[in-house]
């Protein structure tokens, strides 16, 4: 047996136990949030910013209340599974209690931020707060979160 097999056996243990990360479920909203924009910030690694972009701008890629949303370098949305979203203004960021959370979105960084704010929840057509995780890359940033059930 060669001297370093049992190194060799730890190593190859330890590996195997670091590839085997939890997936969060959805009854984990806020670990679900962050791996949603952890896989779209892959996929744009991977694929680029236009496959990107298309991707998250297709309703087939809303589960339940959660989608991924991108905004550009200039703040303004270019991905969106609703197309009216698409290009939408950073001034208009603002909820209907009269809270501006544009500035707080575009202040997140690579390490992310959460933003608490009230906006339509897609699956009750009701204004509702949301609790949404945004983290820079590249210039953009990517967003998801969830809405509060009352």
């Amino acid at each position: 047996m060669h001297r370093f097999a049992p190194l060799f056996g730890v190593l190859l243990l330890a590996l195997l136990v670091a590839g085997c990360v939890a997936i969060p479920t959805k009854t984990e909203e806020a670990a679900y949030s962050q791996a949603l924009v952890q896989d779209a910030i892959r996929l744009y690694r991977s694929e680029g910013r236009q496959t990107t972009i298309a991707h998250y701008s297709s309703p087939e890629h809303v589960d339940g209340p959660w989608y991924v949303f991108i905004i550009g370098e200039d703040g303004y949305t270019i991905a969106h599974y609703v197309p009216d979203r698409i290009g939408r203004d950073p001034a208009l960021r603002v909820d209907n209690t009269g809270y501006f959370y544009g500035d707080d979105m575009l202040s997140a960084t690579e390490e992310g931020r959460w933003v608490s704010y009230v906006f339509n929840n897609p699956e009750t057509g009701e204004e509702t707060r949301k609790h949404t995780w945004i983290v820079r890359h590249d210039g953009l940033y990517f967003g998801s979160g969830w809405y509060e059930v009352e």
